[in-house]
């Protein structure tokens, strides 16, 4: 049941009443408002969330299975990273270990998630996003050596593991495009074959000069600065990003010694923490 744009009361069907309720109460942490609050001709349970929203259990005979292949409907409860670390301890303690999620190591920095089922299967999702998942991660690397002008064919994208960025040389230049996606820091790939970088964690795509293409409104992948000395070494610093609107070929760095990054019109982005190479989570 929902109320002016948000839901007012969660209703869900259990089997048995009693078990449930302790479920809701003594391990996701609802308080009892009582039995039978509601027309309803089956038994209930009112319970209360501290968002003052409510959780209507409704008793019946039977609740189709969990489906087998693990896709389901679910809901989330939404927790600050510290309520989610003691609700995680919390449930290791009471023996839910299968709580933890198994998939945490491939979701985006800063995202942590855990899964339980009630008695009857419903799936819950407890989920935190901390302010990581947001910030200007540096790599670590500093200034990175990429190669000559002549080994980057016009056209091609390079990933440049060390410093985490993706090299590009188009029709303009050079440019070096941050790897961590700008919706939540997620790792993009270069999909060579769709001629886009995709971000696995939440399906963030953008085109080959890192320009968002979708409906969730993320802003282009973040520029490093490239340079290129007089042997026509390609250099890029891995310690200062650059945000942008969209693509224009000012951006990019000409393909001839000498040649430096302009920065003009592009806002220059403060980073917020250092991560060593190769440690994009902790």
């Amino acid at each position: 049941m929902a109320l002016n744009g948000a839901f007012s009361h969660l209703t869900i069907e259990v089997t048995d009443l009693d078990k449930s309720e302790a479920f809701y109460l003594d391990v996701i942490g609802l308080d009892l408002l009582g039995r039978d609050l509601v027309a309803e001709d089956r038994p209930t349970s009112l319970l209360a969330m501290n968002t003052r929203q409510r959780v209507l259990l409704v008793e019946v005979p039977e609740v189709p299975p969990y489906p087998a292949s693990g896709g389901s409907i679910h809901h989330a409860w939404l927790l600050t990273v510290e309520q989610f670390a003691k609700a995680r301890d919390r449930l290791k303690a009471l023996g839910y270990e299968s709580a933890i999620d198994p998939r945490q190591s491939f979701r985006a920095v800063g995202e942590f998630n855990m899964d339980i089922h009630d008695p009857d299967g419903h799936r819950f999702q407890i989920q935190a996003f901390g302010d990581e998942g947001t910030e200007i991660l540096g790599s670590g690397a500093g200034t990175v050596a990429c190669g000559k002008i002549g080994e980057f064919a016009p056209g091609s994208v390079t990933r440049i593991a060390k410093g985490r960025f993706f090299l590009v040389r188009n029709a303009d230049g050079f440019l070096a495009l941050s790897a961590w996606c700008t919706h939540k820091n997620g790792i993009t790939t270069w999909q060579k074959e769709s001629w886009h970088y995709y971000c696995p964690f939440h399906g963030a795509k953008f085109d080959a000069n890192g320009v968002y293409k979708g409906d969730m409104g993320c802003q282009p992948l973040r520029l490093n600065p490239v340079s290129i000395d007089d042997d026509g070494t390609v250099l890029v610093d891995t310690g200062r990003f650059f945000a942008r609107e969209g693509y224009s070929p000012s951006q990019a760095v000409p393909a001839r010694p000498g040649a430096v990054f302009q920065c003009g019109g592009l806002r220059e982005l403060t980073v917020s923490l250092e991560r060593p190479v190769g440690k994009a989570r902790e």
